[in-house]
């Protein structure tokens, strides 16, 4: 059987294989350093000028592509009738908190790393948001720091891909969000298009010696296949999710116009062969009845 070691051996195919597959094939020395690979990388990349330049840095508000779908999903879509209570998992600089917390009677950020807590918490001043309480945590830990059945929506936004304690997070979900609650997500998808940029990347560099045995480059950033996310909402007792796909090959070439073409692609990218190409999912689910 093949084991994928991390600085060692198969980095292509940790690089390739989905999310769930390639954790069963690391070994258990690789599995246990991958939490401390993570956090070191978080703590490395988002401290200091990382969180403090965070929006500059993914060009929020500059470039469509790192707001595209979420902001009008959030903003829009998914905000009638309000989000109640609310929970957004890896909350980061707030860019999205400050607009769940418009809609919501109270939001709970999580975001584990302290540099980034005071970028977050300095934008819901400057935008007069007072209803954002910040939890340093895990979303692993959540049971911990949150009653059962105490949070009405449930938000993963662009987050899910940095953690690989995936099960944990969506146990934790399950036990926090109410029965009937939602859970709502965007993430990017790991499909053929995102497999075939990994080997050109491989090829070009990921191959040397240098990158793959550097534990560093190991740090988890697996994008999401359409079943792990069904998997992972039948481990948290969600209902089978309702999944969009967005940022469908030249769609941005064919329609300019940035609100045409996000109710267009929220049409056809849940049609047969077109979710399959989309570069962005995004999730819609309620909290069955039933324990998680």
């Amino acid at each position: 059987m093949i084991r994928i070691e991390i600085g060692r051996g198969h980095y292509l195919l940790y690089l390739l294989l989905p999310h769930r597959i390639k954790s069963r094939l690391l070994t258990p020395a690789s599995r246990a350093k991958l939490a401390r690979i993570n956090r070191a990388f978080n703590e490395t990349i988002y401290s200091g000028a990382g969180a403090s330049d965070y929006d500059q840095i993914h060009r929020y508000a500059e470039d469509e592509q790192h707001e595209y779908p979420a902001r009008p999903l959030v903003a829009q879509v998914w905000a009638e009738g309000g989000y109640g209570r609310a929970l957004e998992v890896g909350a980061g600089s707030g860019y999205f908190t400050t607009l769940i917390a418009r809609r919501a009677r109270s939001v709970i950020a999580l975001e584990p790393v302290a540099d980034m807590q005071e970028v977050l918490k300095a934008r819901c001043r400057a935008e007069g948001v007072d209803n954002v309480e910040v939890l340093g945590i895990s979303a692993a830990d959540l049971p911990a720091a949150l009653p059962a059945a105490s949070v009405d929506t449930a938000f993963v936004i662009q987050s899910l891909h940095h953690l690989h304690d995936r099960d944990r997070v969506f146990e934790a979900l399950g036990r926090v969000v109410r029965p009937g609650g939602r859970l709502l997500m965007v993430e990017p998808h790991h499909n053929l298009r995102r497999a075939a940029r990994l080997v050109r990347k491989y090829l070009a560099e990921y191959r040397a010696r240098a990158w793959w045995s550097n534990e560093r480059n190991w740090a988890t950033h697996d994008f999401l296949t359409r079943g792990e996310l069904r998997a992972l909402c039948r481990i948290g007792g969600f209902a089978p999710p309702r999944l969009s796909g967005y940022w469908i090959p030249y769609s941005r070439r064919l329609i300019r116009d940035p609100d045409r073409r996000f109710h267009l692609e929220g049409r056809v990218g849940r049609w047969p062969v077109f979710r399959h190409w989309a570069a962005v999912l995004a999730l819609e689910a309620r909290r069955g009845s039933g324990g998680g």
